[in-house]
């Protein structure tokens, strides 16, 4: 009867022991340089956030330049994002509308899946659907010009690209981690570029040009395209930013990388177990945390400092501009 109670109580020893071991550990810092608010107020609490753009509760939207319009958000509907605007706005039920900036619908398509993302310019929309299947839509006369499915997947990230237009050539972030180049004009695929191969979330969560360098990234990689050599980074990525001859990225892990155009690592910066909510870059770099704190980085990655916020990150943040939105208030970049 000894042994078996002695058993017992080691058994439970040892399993209290590892679930101590698998504690969640967060992010503390050592030394804090003060606190940080959110100066502004908006007219309405954030609803919805997509990779370029935030649907407020009261039906108007924030645009990716930071202002906030009110083009008459329908009950059922997303915002997408505005472009030379044209506001785009979905349901999940795979309607589509481009409203102009007075809220006037201009252009609505049932485009028979729901839609991950979108981006239009002048007459051309270019849609990628949640499985995987890439249009090109000629919206003066209605017609489909291109239209391909790719390989489904079965989990995504939630931070899908837009599709990027680039002269006559339309570039797609695709969901399964590919760049797909298609000619707007006579709908014929150029060229696709492999980004990433995972199999789960690996859709394309960063896509910009900038002169003749193409810069995409997956959860999972990084890659710098130049006419004359591809360049890549594998690691663990939550967000990119790009700032001139400088490429930022943000991991899961809680590091920021500093890199120059080929993606040559120049610096980095580890801040143990934090989660970042969001990032944003001006003179400086701000890192918003989940557990309430604000981290404020020279572009050198060299000095930083740390402000508490007034609360923890439970809900939506989106990053417009000069400014970081959190519920119905906004903090505004130094």
């Amino acid at each position: 009867m000894t042994k078996i109670i002695s058993f017992i109580f080691v058994t439970a020893c040892i399993l209290f022991m590892s679930g101590c071991g698998t504690k969640r550990q967060y992010f503390e810092p050592k030394n804090l340089d003060g606190n940080a608010r959110f100066d502004g107020s908006l007219s309405s609490g954030i609803k919805e956030v997509a990779k370029d753009g935030a649907s407020l509760k009261n039906g108007t939207v924030i645009t990716r330049e930071g202002n906030e319009v009110n083009i008459n958000l329908e009950d059922g509907y997303s915002f997408l994002g505005e472009f030379d605007g044209k506001f785009i706005t979905v349901s999940h039920y795979g309607l589509l509308h481009v409203k102009n900036n007075e809220g006037k619908l201009i252009y609505n398509k049932d485009i028979g899946a729901m839609v991950a993302s979108a981006s239009i310019d002048e007459d051309t929309l270019a849609v990628i659907t949640s499985d995987n299947s890439l249009s090109v839509i000629d919206t003066s006369s209605d017609t489909t010009i291109f239209q391909k499915k790719f390989d489904s997947m079965p989990s995504l990230d939630s931070r899908i690209a837009a599709p990027y237009f680039l002269g006559s050539l339309v570039i797609f972030p695709t969901l399964d981690g590919k760049l797909v180049i298609v000619d707007r004009n006579n709908g014929s695929l150029i060229r696709s570029v492999v980004v990433s191969a995972e199999r789960d979330f690996n859709n394309v969560i960063f896509l910009d040009v900038v002169e003749d360098r193409m810069f995409a990234a997956t959860a999972k990689r990084i890659i710098s395209i130049s006419p004359t050599n591809i360049n890549y980074v594998d690691e663990s990525i939550k967000d990119v930013i790009l700032m001139n001859d400088r490429v930022f990225t943000f991991g899961k892990n809680g590091k920021v990388t500093l890199m120059d155009l080929d993606l040559k690592v120049l610096n980095e910066q580890e801040f143990s177990f934090s989660i970042f909510s969001a990032v944003a870059a001006k003179e400086k770099l701000y890192i918003i945390e989940k557990r309430g704190y604000l981290i404020k980085s020279d572009l050198d990655l060299k000095n930083f400092e740390v402000f508490e916020l007034p609360f923890s990150i439970d809900d939506f943040l989106f990053v417009a501009n000069d400014k970081i939105y959190y519920g119905d208030s906004f903090y505004t970049l130094e």
